[in-house]
């Protein structure tokens, strides 16, 4: 299972890096590449995992969703760190930043 469909099943909308529909209100999610974690020797790679960025963005603090969130990554074996909620002035919304 991909991130994008596991993060699907949280029935939020969620896209890669941003929606395309401008009307899409918050909540919803989206999510980025961050790179790739590797374990190499030998000239061979041992361990390869994708990381991402999870960005949440509401209009409301909701905890039981934040909650479904994070219990959805760790169901899926992605441990994360989570960032304070950030206001963003210019679009009136916070989000909340998980790194996996």
């Amino acid at each position: 299972m991909t991130i994008f469909e596991i993060l699907q099943t949280l029935n939020i909308p969620v896209a890669y890096g941003c929606f395309k529909d401008p009307t899409v209100e918050p909540p919803y999610l989206v999510f980025l590449g961050a790179g790739q974690t590797t374990m190499t020797a030998d000239n061979t790679h041992y361990y390869r995992r994708n990381q991402y960025q999870v960005e949440y963005y509401f209009t409301e603090k909701n905890e039981e969703t934040e909650a479904a969130i994070e219990q959805k990554l760790l169901d899926n074996g992605f441990l994360y760190s989570k960032s304070e909620d950030v206001y963003i002035e210019t679009e009136n919304v916070y989000v909340i930043y998980y790194n996996i």
